[in-house]
């Protein structure tokens, strides 16, 4: 009985570690599901995409997206982003829609769904992926020119 609910226990633990790690580094996205795109414009394709998981009152994630799309600008065509929140489409769609551009787009999440797949938890999060595969992870206020230079170049 002993070894039992030892098993169990152990069993447990490693079913609520891998809810927490839905983000390999090399290894392929879970899935976006998107309910609808800000005026219907979606980036431009690019080498890498930046998923930017995000609330328009969020102090944080308004720096975060600040970082980032001075990034952009330097490495435009190489780098786009998606702008991804659960709000609805009325409310961000406001604050949003300056920041739509070629290598920007703002996509609203179907019932929270890509936030779970993705198993986002706080926010401002980021996902860089090259050929929708991780390449990089965090909070977007942590990347700068090193970071980037070694994701774009070195991948």
């Amino acid at each position: 009985m002993n070894r039992f609910i030892t098993a169990l226990l152990f069993i447990l633990c490693l079913s609520f570690k891998a809810m927490g790690e839905n983000i390999i580094i090399g290894e392929r996205l879970p899935d976006i599901s998107i309910r609808k795109w800000l005026m219907d414009t979606q980036p431009m394709n690019a080498e890498y995409t930046c998923i930017l998981f995000y609330h328009s009152e969020s102090k944080l994630c308004q720096k975060s997206l600040e970082t980032i799309k001075q990034y952009i600008s330097t490495h435009n065509k190489s780098l786009n982003v998606i702008i991804l929140t659960k709000e609805e489409y009325s409310r961000a769609g406001v604050a949003l829609t300056r920041h739509l551009n070629d290598y920007t787009g703002v996509a609203f999440d179907d019932n929270g769904r890509t936030f779970r797949y993705f198993g986002v938890k706080y926010i401002p999060f980021c996902v860089i992926s090259r050929k929708n595969k991780a390449v990089w992870c965090g909070n977007g206020n942590l990347l700068n020119d090193n970071i980037l230079d070694k994701i774009l170049i070195t991948q």
